[in-house]
């Protein structure tokens, strides 16, 4: 059903301009993420010849936990960008989740589950509030500019006289510093694996009838085959210093539920279709209005997550949480991994590929001791093509249509 509802809101083939709409449409499709694995493979080759231990296990690791908070973030962000919004508020959001949950499981001796659970359903909350006003009209830029500035503020008040709260030495800072032993993390990678080809083979039910094995092959065995090689590959890599770290658990289950949700379901379809037309959608019975509440509310979550996740690996939380680069880096991890700031089109692994990008050059740059300068300069300019590649993808042309 997504794919009939990604090929009803594509963009039709006149504003795409006469040259290359059959390349165009190849990037649109399966071939989305290709420009953005070959930035990647490029980044790591650059950098592991510079340092040769920059794809050592034990960095990549690092760089595995170094991206979670990102990812995480950049999750949320995909869902409210497919529906054609913004958010530049999510990061504070997470400093104010994170700060409620740790105040009160350290300084005020709540149970652990108990304090994130609360924090977990004020990120919901908070974002309902700020989702009902865009489904009223103002736009989300506005709405989520103030949000920002509001949770900013909001962080003050929930931190405690100190502005500190450390979470060192308790259960809070295991949710980072957790890890799964090499044999169950084995064994979860196997059912994820399994579960991928049950998917794979149901999707290859029709071409198995058509009698065409090359096609089943190339969409079935190939897709099957790959996937296997990544998932014990990361597997192995990660789990040499002590198993399996928690935070990419939780990353890789948190990408896992929502590209099933998005792809295998009728709210997946509703939201590309929201995304690619509005109008339209709102002809064909869509709630549209109750699509942009939802893809809200799962930034909330998201946003909830990555806080804990992000002052447990911090052990602690100040009126810098959720501060600095992060709101821009998963934005730009969202976009850099090929989700359109137009809507209606990207992926769920979008943001995990964007996150890689992004951190992959803060963790090169980092290694090699280079200035905080060449950092910024490396990502704002991945940016910069992404989106430019964006607007090829959707008009045909970087020119104005309008000359």
């Amino acid at each position: 059903m997504t794919t009939e509802v990604r090929q009803q809101v594509a963009i039709p083939a006149e504003r795409r301009g006469p040259w290359g709409p059959r390349v165009i449409a190849a990037f649109e499709g399966r071939l989305h993420s290709v420009p953005v694995l070959m930035v990647l493979v490029a980044i790591w080759i650059y950098f592991y010849v510079q340092n040769s231990s920059y794809l050592s296990s034990q960095n990549i690791t690092n760089l595995a936990l170094q991206i979670v908070t990102t990812a995480v973030l950049a999750l949320g962000i995909v869902f409210v960008l497919l529906v054609g919004e913004i958010d530049l508020s999510s990061a504070a959001l997470s400093g104010v989740c994170a700060t409620i949950a740790a105040n009160l499981a350290v300084n005020h001796g709540w149970p652990l589950l108990a304090a994130l659970a609360l924090a977990f359903l004020v990120g919901l909350l908070a974002m309902l509030v700020q989702a009902s006003i865009v489904v009223f009209g103002v736009p989300s830029l506005v709405v989520t500019l103030g949000g920002s500035i509001v949770f900013q503020g909001l962080l003050l008040v929930v931190l405690p006289s100190t502005f500190t709260v450390n979470v060192g030495g308790t259960r809070f800072a295991e949710i980072a510093s957790a890890h799964l032993t090499t044999g169950i993390a084995f064994a979860l990678a196997a059912l994820g694996w399994i579960g991928y080809g049950i998917a794979c083979w149901r999707r290859g039910s029709g071409i198995r009838e058509s009698g065409s094995g090359s096609a089943w092959i190339a969409a079935v065995l190939v897709p099957f085959v790959v996937c296997g090689i990544a998932v014990f590959g990361i597997v192995t890599v990660l789990t040499r210093k002590g198993g399996l770290p928690l935070p990419v658990l939780i990353l890789a289950v948190l990408l896992v539920v929502a590209s099933y949700v998005t792809t295998q379901t009728r709210y997946g379809a509703h939201l590309y279709a929201v995304g690619g037309n509005r109008e339209a959608a709102k002809r064909a019975g869509i709630p549209v209005a109750r699509m942009v509440l939802y893809s809200f509310v799962i930034l909330g979550a998201c946003a909830a997550i990555a806080g804990f996740l992000d002052s447990a690996r911090l052990l602690g939380v100040s009126n810098s949480s959720g501060g600095g680069p992060l709101m821009l880096d998963a934005i730009a991890a969202a976009v850099v991994g090929g989700t359109s700031l137009f809507g209606g089109r990207g992926s769920i692994w979008s943001a995990l590929l964007g996150a890689l990008v992004i951190g992959s050059i803060n963790n090169g740059v980092e290694l090699l001791g280079y200035s905080t300068q060449v950092q910024d300069f490396a990502t704002g300019g991945v940016l910069v093509v992404a989106v430019a590649m964006d607007v090829v993808i959707t008009r045909g042309s970087l020119w104005s249509q309008r000359r």
